[in-house]
């Protein structure tokens, strides 16, 4: 297979945008993704003190890669610690992780939790970039731990998604549109 940007070996074949990419261009894909998922969420200010938020998993690990790739220039931003001492917090949630988060609340009756003020600004850069491809990313950078792991809610979003490639991102959109109101 072959990638639809330069015709080298295409590493994935992503179902949303009927695009097959190499590793180059899949990075290309995701840091643009998340970049403007920061700007889309109001962006940074000078002097913002930010807290990456995650387990010690491949979407963490991406995460720090992308963020000290992106903020390596930028002295006014102070990273931190402790959640506490943020004004911003980064999270390593993923497309996949966002959508079932909704979806997990729907089932349970707990979407009030979305409706409810956030003591701190969140972002998340990577929830609009599938866990699949987030886990490349990490590797591409080094990552030699585990990958995607798996849920029940997960399992049958990936089955009711094949058909529909869209689906993971109504949902995020829709759990974006909730946490607006």
């Amino acid at each position: 297979m072959e990638c639809s940007k330069c015709r080298s070996e295409a590493v994935i074949t992503q179902s949303y945008s009927g695009l097959s990419l190499c590793m180059r261009h899949l990075i290309s894909d995701i840091e643009s993704k998340a970049k403007k998922e920061i700007r889309k969420k109001g962006g940074l200010a000078s002097s913002e003190r930010i807290y990456l938020k995650g387990g010690d998993d491949y979407r963490l690990y991406a995460l720090r890669i992308f963020v000290s790739a992106l903020f390596l220039k930028r002295t006014d931003i102070i990273f931190v610690t402790s959640e506490d001492e943020a004004t911003t917090v980064f999270s390593s949630e993923t497309l996949d992780d966002a959508a079932c988060g909704l979806l997990d609340a729907v089932l349970k009756g707990r979407t009030a939790d979305y409706l409810e003020a956030k003591k701190k600004r969140v972002i998340a850069p990577l929830s609009v970039i599938p866990a699949e491809e987030v886990y490349l990313y990490a590797k591409a950078h080094g990552w030699k731990g585990d990958g995607v792991s798996s849920s029940s809610t997960k399992e049958f979003l990936d089955a009711f998604s094949k058909g529909r490639p869209g689906t993971k991102y109504a949902l995020k959109n829709t759990a974006d549109f909730l946490e607006d109101i």
